[in-house]
């Protein structure tokens, strides 16, 4: 739906960069579009 904001809340037990990539068809090519995830400990955020 065009215009809507999706949140998630995501927690890790390491520190690191996590690849992914959208799983929803919802506009051309949209289900190619790459995520990045650094996660850092919250004392260095």
């Amino acid at each position: 739906m065009p215009g809507r904001l999706n949140q998630a809340t995501v927690t890790s037990n390491r520190p690191g960069l996590f690849y992914g990539q959208c799983s929803e068809i919802c506009g051309s090519n949209h289900s190619f579009m790459p995520i990045v995830l650094e996660m850092v400990p919250l004392k260095y955020f």
